[in-house]
C-alpha cells in the first residue's frame, strides 16, 4: 500500500488539496489544516447518517436493541470528531 511505502522510505506526510492535488509536506500548518478539513468532512457524513438514516429508523423501531447500539456508537464518534475539529 502507498502508506507503507511512504513510511518505509521516510517521506513526509501525503496530503490532498483541491487546488494542488496530492503533495508531500512536512509543514505543520498544512498538515493541521488538512487533518481538520478531513475530520470536519467525516463529522458531516456521520451527522447526516444519524439524522437522515438511523434516526428515522429508530423512530420506526424504538425498541430495537441493535439500533440503540448503533445510535450510541455514532453519537460517540460524533462527540470525538467534534472535539478534534
Amino acid at each position: 500500500m502507498l502508506r507503507d511505502v511512504i513510511a518505509e522510505r521516510g517521506w513526509p506526510a501525503l496530503i490532498h488539496t483541491r487546488t494542488d492535488g496530492y503533495q508531500f509536506t512536512a509543514d505543520w500548518e498544512e498538515l493541521e489544516a488538512y487533518e481538520v478539513a478531513v475530520i470536519r468532512e467525516t463529522l458531516t457524513a456521520v451527522r447526516r447518517l444519524i439524522t437522515g438514516t438511523v434516526a428515522p429508523y429508530t423512530a420506526l423501531h424504538p425498541g430495537d436493541e441493535r439500533v440503540r447500539h448503533i445510535i450510541a456508537q455514532l453519537n460517540s464518534v460524533e462527540s470525538t470528531l467534534s472535539l478534534l475539529a
